[in-house]
């Protein structure tokens, strides 16, 4: 198996005392169980080389692995650069982790070069971009997925069951309140956080998920941002958006549920976790509140103060037998892409199933519909907006 990785970012290698990243330590710990040939990571600092080795060595050393990975410079042509990096392979898949702006170029770039992609979220900020990217992909006959891996959380996937199992009774309303500190807009993405807002980048998480939850389909959205502590600090977007999104019961018309989303990314330095999130679901017949930041482990040490940990969602974790490995719900998500584009290198029918039963590029333009949605509505001013995709 011979993997591609667009991006040497916060989510690849980590930063800012976010850990080790995701993307490569899952991959090292894949690596254990899953023969990985050959893995390249192109990006466009040449300076993330070093970087990348470090970590990758880091990684090995505590977990055991013996991922090998070559870093690559890319230059500005988007297309000239991939046929270049993919004629080093070729590689089988892509795993894309780089600025929200940039999906749709690079996504186009790989698909054109028969590789199997799994995007970062926001799948594309506009639905033009998604479905001409969907086109591609089937024309190809590739898999194309977004790393939506709140899907494989486990508290999510018992709020599945008990949404599924009518428990609620009929669905109301949801609410969803996320945010991240500070140095994500003005320390890590600075560089492109104003190509971008908090609800576009992070926020998009729980859209899937309620989409993922209730199988409900958007319909109109509206949106309002506050501007304040980013514009202060020379960063031209929203510190918070607060948006709500109506979604109708497609097996019951008549049956419309409102959400409320309250995002920001100026959380203080201080805060437990990087990320606070929570939301509950209302029905006719009971409610059910999820806090998917204090999930019952707190390390308090004297150079770092109090923090929330969340060990579920990908963390060095000690197993009995083999020592420290790697997992979390992260992982799995990623881990699930590899296992899947080696099934359909077995079977290229399973591509049919994968279409409605992974977070692929078709079930993501429903994300992707809520996000430009609620784009328009910022621009005018909390002006609901239609949502005409065809899902």
């Amino acid at each position: 198996m011979n993997v591609l990785i667009i991006g040497a970012g916060m989510y690849v290698t980590g930063r800012n005392n976010t850990g080790p990243g995701t993307v490569l330590a899952s991959l090292c710990e894949i690596s254990k169980k899953i023969p990985l040939e050959r893995v390249t990571i192109a990006a466009k600092n040449p300076a993330n080389q070093q970087l990348v080795q470090d970590r990758i060595s880091e990684i090995n050393r505590k977990i055991g692995s013996d991922l090998r990975a070559d870093y690559v410079t890319l230059g500005e042509d988007v297309d000239i650069e991939i046929s270049k990096v993919n004629s080093r392979g070729p590689h089988h898949c892509a795993i894309v982790a780089i600025p929200d702006h940039l999906h749709y170029a690079y996504t186009r770039a790989l698909l054109r070069n028969k590789i199997h992609c799994l995007l970062v979220k926001p799948f594309t900020p506009t639905v033009e971009e998604a479905v001409d990217l969907i086109k591609i992909q089937e024309e190809e006959g590739l898999h194309g997925a977004v790393e939506l891996h709140k899907r494989f959380d486990e508290s999510n996937l018992y709020a599945k069951r008990i949404i599924e199992e009518g428990v609620l009774g009929q669905l109301l309303y949801s609410t969803v309140e996320y945010s991240q500190r500070i140095t994500i807009p003005l320390t890590v993405f600075r560089s492109w956080a104003e190509k971008s807002n908090i609800f576009q980048y992070l926020t998009v998480h729980y859209v899937d998920l309620i989409y993922y939850l209730t199988g409900f389909k958007p319909v109109r959205a509206m949106a309002i941002g506050t501007y304040g502590m980013l514009k202060q600090n020379g960063v031209n977007t929203f510190d918070s958006v607060h948006a709500t999104v109506l979604w109708q019961n497609p097996m019951r018309p008549e049956n419309i549920m409102v959400s409320q989303f309250a995002s920001n990314w100026i959380d203080p330095e201080t805060t437990t976790a990087l990320s606070d999130q929570k939301y509950k679901v209302v029905g006719t017949r009971g409610r059910l509140e999820l806090d998917q930041k204090h999930r019952g482990v707190e390390l308090v040490t004297e150079g770092r103060g109090p923090e929330a940990v969340n060990p579920y969602f990908s963390e060095f974790l000690f197993h009995p037998d083999t020592g420290l490995s790697f997992n979390g719900y992260a992982y799995q998500s990623i881990q699930r892409f590899i296992l899947d584009i080696i099934d359909i290198r077995t079977d290229p029918s399973r591509l049919e199933y994968l279409k409605d039963h992974r977070p692929s590029f078709r079930q993501a333009l429903v994300s992707t519909a809520v996000i430009e949605a609620v784009n328009q509505s910022l621009i005018r001013q909390g002006e609901w907006r239609v949502i005409h995709a065809k899902f």
